[in-house]
Order: structure tokens, then C-alpha cells, then sequence
């Protein structure tokens, strides 16, 4: 019998698998600055794929059981102004692969997701249901060596090293709770060291 508490638990289980490695791999494989992509197709896929429809039942289901995990309460960040976010620049259609990118640097790695990837409302969403989220003009401590805030204004979240496995759970809430896609979606994992030197996983299935 399927128990989509189990299978959500699972899911999760798998993105940490991914992401728990990659600060051994910046620090002493690559000795540089990594990457990880999870996303919804390959990138180099063209083919058109879309989202199917999936029925509210089964949406429900997963919902309850990030609920019965602890995984979908409350945040810091409840009762926020959200008028405050971009006006501008959000996800234009459906066409758009989704996707969600972490970077590993030397003292904490963080999630990011361009504006091009979100609706504004799910932007508030996140902020409703998860900790720690922020657009990068509102804290320029956690920029990037070489990254235009002005150019480049993405929804980020940092995380210390040992906490790969709440990143996981932020990874799982987005896909399954904000997308809504169906929780048997086989993503597509990339991992590499910026500048190509050093390359692991490549459009791998998770």
C-alpha cells in the first residue's frame, strides 16, 4: 500500500544524498567553489515537457504528510510586509524549466532560485511557510565573489555545513508543496565546480 508519508521522507532522503557531499567535493576535490542543480527536465532537453495535471486528492495527501513530518509550519517570517518583493521579473509562463540551485562556498553554501523561476505568489509562500529566505539586495553579506546584486537579485537562503539535511527538506517543500509537482517526478540532478575543472553528476535522475 503506498504511504505517502514514507514516500515523501524518501524523496527528501534523496536530495540530501546529493547535496550532503558537496562540501567535501569543494573543499578538497575541487579546492574551489561548486554547484548543484536540481531541476525539472535535463538541460539540454528540448523537448516540451509540461507538467500534467494532478488531482487535488493526491495533493492533499502529500500536504499531510509534510504536515505529519513538521515540515510545512509556521516561520519567522509570518506577518511579513510582502509588498516589499520585486515587482518585476518573475516566471512569465509555464515553459520555464523549474529549478533549484545551490552554491557550496568555503564557509556556508546557499539555495538560490531566480525571480525567473517563481511566481510572485509563490515567492510569498515560501516566505509564509519557511525560515530564513531573502532576496540578496536585502542582505549583500551573503553575495558572491563576482555576483551583480543589481543585475542579479535572486531568493536565496544560506545554511551552515551540517545542515544539508534542512536544505533537503527546503528543496522537497518547494517541488512538491509550491510546484506542485506529483511526488513519483524524476528530476534531474548537475553538479560541477564553477569553471568546469572538476564535473560529477550530469543530468542524473534522482
Amino acid at each position: 500500500m503506498f504511504d505517502c508519508k514514507e514516500e515523501v521522507t524518501q524523496r527528501i532522503r534523496r536530495f540530501h544524498n546529493y547535496i550532503r557531499p558537496m562540501h567535501d567535493r569543494a573543499l578538497h576535490e575541487a579546492h574551489s567553489n561548486c554547484f548543484l542543480i536540481f531541476e525539472e527536465r535535463r538541460g539540454d532537453d528540448t523537448d516540451a515537457i509540461h507538467l500534467v495535471e494532478v488531482k487535488e486528492a493526491v495533493l492533499a495527501k502529500v500536504g499531510q504528510a509534510f504536515e505529519g513530518l513538521g515540515l510545512s509550519g509556521g516561520s519567522e517570517f509570518d506577518g511579513m510586509d510582502i509588498v516589499n518583493l520585486p515587482t518585476e521579473g518573475w516566471k512569465a509562463d509555464h515553459s520555464q524549466n523549474r529549478f533549484i540551485q545551490f552554491s557550496f562556498e568555503y564557509k556556508y553554501f546557499c539555495m538560490d532560485m531566480p525571480r525567473q523561476t517563481l511566481y510572485r505568489p509563490e515567492a510569498e509562500q515560501i516566505l509564509r511557510d519557511r525560515s530564513g529566505f531573502f532576496y540578496l539586495e536585502e542582505r549583500k553579506q551573503f553575495q558572491l565573489y563576482g555576483e551583480d546584486v543589481e543585475g542579479y537579485d535572486p531568493f536565496r537562503k544560506a545554511y551552515t555545513y551540517g545542515d544539508e539535511m534542512s536544505a533537503a527538506e527546503d528543496t522537497a517543500y518547494i517541488f512538491y508543496q509550491v510546484w506542485k509537482f506529483p511526488i513519483d517526478w524524476t528530476f534531474y540532478v548537475t553538479s560541477a565546480a564553477f569553471g568546469g575543472k572538476h564535473t560529477w553528476e550530469q543530468g542524473m535522475p534522482v
